[in-house]
């Protein structure tokens, strides 16, 4: 039986559209997956420094939360809070190769968006790029659903959103 583990350790082993579809279409339909992943609670706890009781709270969102950038980057935090490093260290990588697996699915433009597996994976996106999002629209063109996200800069930059929306 291939794991969730497995599926990611074939992805970065072997980054590719067949890995990378593989474990999308295994998170899509995990327990608890949501295309709106809330992580307002691991926040608070994470500002409060209640490192193992954010590591509890993520783990609860698991494996629904699996290559969310943002989940894996709050995950590092919370083990090195609690004394993890090799463990946050790990996850750090995660959200690396999870930031990697957007990019590698366009350029943005409307022609070629990003493909993401929830919409906090857009801002995460943004944030690698050191964008601010200013205004974000739903178009519907060619049969896709499309995010359109324009920045402060003007910046426009478009996600796939066709399997999620």
């Amino acid at each position: 039986m291939t794991t969730y583990a497995d599926l990611v350790t074939a992805y970065l082993d072997d980054p590719g559209p067949e890995t990378l579809g593989s474990l999308r279409r295994a998170v899509r339909g995990s327990a608890g997956f949501t295309p709106d992943l809330d992580l307002d609670d691991v926040d608070r706890l994470l500002a409060d420094g209640a490192y193992a009781e954010a590591v509890t709270a993520l783990q609860r969102v698991m494996p629904g939360a699996i290559f969310s950038p943002s989940a894996h980057l709050r995950m590092a935090t919370a083990l090195a809070g609690s004394g993890e490093e090799r463990a946050a260290a790990r996850e750090r990588q995660v959200a690396r190769a999870a930031l990697r697996s957007i990019r590698s699915t366009g350029d943005g433009s409307e022609q070629h968006p990003w493909s993401v597996l929830r919409i906090n994976d857009e801002y995460d996106m943004l944030r690698a790029l050191h964008k601010v999002r200013d205004r974000q629209d739903l178009v519907e063109t060619g049969g896709r659903r499309l995010d359109r996200l324009t920045c402060t800069d003007g910046t426009v930059a478009y996600f796939d959103v066709t399997s999620i929306a």
